[in-house]
């Protein structure tokens, strides 16, 4: 698309971003366990950058480039040219990111995990795209 801000990658950053996009899972999982105000917002918070990173990683993947702008909604219609399932996944979670970050009211349980069962679609599919063709 003209005027749309990609970088180039390589499989290897593909993987990297798929390390990361696990690894923000990861906390975003443990920060679930947490109980009292606030913490819906910092397992929200870090679901979304997880499912960014795992963006990145498919993206890399399947295209060779990643969309490099600051307009998460644009990042999750790129992806929906890869995948217009995945792609709706990443808008559910960039949709919730202004509340979790910016806001000052509390996020919701349901919210919650919402975001943590988008987050994991998508890393679950970024770890099988960036390991196809390789042995385990």
């Amino acid at each position: 698309m003209a005027g749309e801000r990609t970088r180039r990658g390589t499989a290897a950053d593909a993987r990297n971003r798929r390390i990361i996009a696990s690894r923000y899972l990861e906390i975003a999982d443990l920060a679930a366990t947490e109980e009292g105000a606030g913490a819906n917002n910092v397992v929200v918070g870090i679901a979304v950058l997880a499912g960014i990173a795992a963006s990145d990683a498919i993206c890399l993947a399947a295209t060779g480039s990643r969309y490099a702008g600051e307009d998460h909604a644009e990042a999750a219609r790129v992806l929906g040219r890869t995948d217009r399932s995945l792609g709706n996944e990443l808008a559910k979670l960039v949709r919730l990111k202004p509340g979790a970050h910016y806001g000052s009211t509390f996020i919701s349980d349901s919210d919650r995990i919402r975001a943590l069962r988008a987050a994991r679609k998508l890393v679950d599919a970024a770890t099988a795209r960036t390991l196809q063709g390789r042995q385990s």
